[in-house]
């Protein structure tokens, strides 16, 4: 029997990546995980691929509208939303702030830092009604210290720290827990495609980690379980980070 016996868990982004990851973890773990991403092919795939009572929902995270639908399909199907993992993500253009227009600003903003509100918003009247919850929000380190040429994402995913750590306080007295991840670099297939290869990738941002090497998903995704499950069950507003020394230097 696995931790997650008898809890729904959602999952957004994870058509991919960590969040793929995630849902395959959560599922084996005895959770009937909802996968809920952009790329309704790729959910379908991850949704067959966990099998069991996995489920595959598409919506864009940015749209309220359509997020209170799928959200509402899925309470219609399983009633409950017991731990939700906001995930999905974009990266947004590498440069200078001056060279950013607002549409970007903004398109980076919204999927990332105003995306975890919405799905958020729409989840939480539920987990107060049952007066349980979990929240699991995914930021990254880029939230604490910043690179060149990412304004908007770092400051989405700082802003991702800040609203993990109002909403824990705001739900606290509803039974909800509100928690993030920060990892580092982790190898994702993203990730390969923006440098090219997996050695590439680790060629170029394994030095920036003090242990030398990037993350794998299931380094995060056991971060995510243990967020998930009661083992966690007195930690709220908290950062695990996940960085391999980075934030350390």
């Amino acid at each position: 029997m696995g931790i997650l016996e008898n809890k729904l868990a959602l999952v957004t982004g994870a058509g991919q990546g960590i969040g793929k990851d995630i849902a395959k973890k959560f599922s084996s773990e005895g959770a009937t995980v909802v996968i809920l991403d952009s790329d309704q092919q790729r959910a379908l795939e991850v949704a067959d691929e966990i099998g069991g009572t996995a489920r595959a929902f598409f919506a864009q995270i940015e749209d309220e509208p359509s997020v209170r639908i799928v959200i509402q399909k899925v309470l219609n199907n399983y009633r409950k939303i017991d731990i939700l993992v906001n995930n999905a993500a974009t990266l947004g253009l590498k440069d200078k702030i001056v060279n950013v227009s607002l549409e970007e600003w903004e398109r980076v903003i919204r999927v990332n830092l105003t995306g975890t509100f919405i799905v958020s918003k729409a989840v939480l009247p539920n987990m107060i009604e049952n007066r349980q919850g979990a929240i699991i929000n995914i930021a990254s380190q880029l939230g604490s210290v910043a690179i060149p040429n990412s304004a908007a994402y770092c400051s989405s995913k700082g802003g991702i720290l800040q609203l993990t750590r109002a909403l824990s306080l705001d739900h606290a007295k509803d039974g909800i827990r509100v928690n993030s991840i920060s990892p580092g670099a982790v190898i994702t297939e993203k990730l390969t495609t923006i440098y090219g290869s997996e050695e590439n990738a680790s060629k170029v941002l394994a030095p920036k980690h003090p242990l030398g090497r990037l993350a794998y998903p299931s380094e995060i995704s056991g971060a995510a379980l243990f967020l998930a499950s009661e083992e966690s069950s007195f930690m709220t507003g908290s950062d695990l980070v996940i960085d391999g020394g980075y934030l350390s230097q």
